[in-house]
């Protein structure tokens, strides 16, 4: 009966496998297909040569040591992406502020004029109608013209030129530098005498922009002229 034992014990075993370390009876688990590494040392014909005792041929034949390939499907370094440079206002301006030299002295004619007469009809009714006189002239003559002028705005950044005018309804206008083929410079006597013109910017056959007015315009001119590289003539006097 001991020998029967001892043979089920050993036929239990060789279906376990062998035990788990810390844990006795217990199967060691393999993955499939894999077989466990001999409890010896091993042998020096299983360990690889170094480099230095490979044989040159064998390693030209079987590729030992040789660099992956350049064409691989991984790659070990990864660009990063940079972004778009960020747009950049390089000028604001407005129209040449000569333009409200007639505001400017209807504005003092009219404070005389009613400083002077206001008050000294005889009539009360008169001088409530010098008083609504002056005052309808200050606001057409004076402010409408000066908030024109205030909302009538240029500006150029490193991508576009962006005009904006109106007062209660705003109009605005965008033209891309990479679309501009001409920029021309026309000025009057007048204008050059403070230094102004009207810069034309011609960016297709449908779309022309005039900036109008504007103070130091050659210098203006010469900005637009080198950031769309249209060099920019002789200035036109009218």
């Amino acid at each position: 009966m001991a020998r029967r034992g001892e043979q089920t014990e050993s036929f239990d075993s060789l279906l376990r496998g062998p035990a788990a370390p810390g844990v006795p009876g217990a199967p060691a688990m393999y993955p499939p297909g894999a077989r466990p590494a001999p409890s010896g040392p091993p042998s020096p014909a299983s360990q690889p040569s170094p480099p230095s005792q490979r044989d040159p041929a064998a390693t030209e034949r079987f590729g030992w040591g040789a660099a992956p390939a350049p064409d691989a499907g991984y790659t070990t370094s990864v660009e990063p992406v940079r972004p778009a440079a960020p747009e950049t206002i390089l000028l604001r301006v407005r129209p040449h502020g000569r333009r409200l030299t007639i505001p400017v002295l209807v504005l003092f004619a009219t404070v005389t004029a009613y400083g002077y007469f206001g008050g000294r009809f005889l009539e009360e009714w008169q001088n409530w109608a010098a008083l609504a006189a002056a005052a309808g002239l200050v606001f057409f003559a004076v402010l409408l013209p000066f908030f024109a002028w205030l909302g009538h705005r240029y500006t150029l950044t490193t991508r576009r030129i962006i005009a904006r005018r109106g007062i209660l309804v705003r109009q605005r206008q965008d033209v891309y530098l990479a679309r501009v083929t001409d920029v021309r410079l026309r000025r009057t006597p007048l204008q050059a005498a403070y230094a102004a013109g009207d810069v034309r910017v011609v960016a297709g056959p449908d779309l022309t922009l005039v900036l109008r007015d504007v103070p130091s315009a050659r210098l203006v001119a010469d900005l637009l002229g080198e950031l769309t590289e249209h060099p920019v003539p002789a200035a036109q006097v009218l």
